[in-house]
């Protein structure tokens, strides 16, 4: 039986969380420039979860402005065509995890186990914090013409095809 739409986007993303360890993270400074970074992350199933420093831009960056997106793209080594990289990017909000909580030290173990044993280490440090990001809404691509909407909050993911880019000028066109 063939896999459902639905089925190959949620199949994709697991994948990406398996073999991408790192997000591509985009911040906004106090100044309203995009300052682009990294991170390692671990996902909870609803969430990811970065541990980042406060002397880093970006940390400073989500301190000023909990509003972000990030990326989480195939390795060029894996991908036959460098145009069409498996990627997925969403918009999303950041939380400082309280270090006193069971939650912090939870994703710590689970992000340790995921990346290095060095996060133990990281997370003892007192410029380091843990964030908590909710991604909101974000797109996949699969490939060329196979992008897909993904509503995080609602559950909902819309292929990109000829019908939604029609609907998308028809809500332009009625707003003028």
């Amino acid at each position: 039986m063939a896999e459902s739409k639905n089925e190959i986007v949620e199949n994709t993303i697991e994948n990406l969380h398996e073999t991408v360890h790192t997000i591509i993270l985009s911040t906004i400074t106090e100044a309203g420039e995009v300052d682009t970074s990294y991170s390692p992350y671990f996902f909870d199933g609803n969430d990811y979860y970065i541990l980042i420093s406060d002397l880093a831009p970006h940390g400073q960056n989500i301190k000023a402005n909990p509003k972000i997106s990030f990326l989480i793209i195939d390795d060029e080594c894996n991908t036959k065509n460098i145009y069409a990289r498996r990627r997925l990017s969403f918009h999303a909000t950041t939380a400082i995890i309280a270090r006193d909580s069971e939650l912090f030290d939870t994703v710590i173990d689970r992000l340790a186990k995921r990346v290095s044993k060095m996060v133990y280490m990281l997370a003892e440090m007192k410029d380091f914090n843990l964030y908590k990001i909710s991604p909101t809404v974000g797109r996949l691509v699969l490939g060329f013409g196979k992008t897909y909407i993904v509503d995080h909050l609602n559950n909902l993911i819309t292929p990109v095809d000829e019908d939604y880019v029609a609907n998308q000028k028809s809500e332009q066109m009625s707003k003028q």
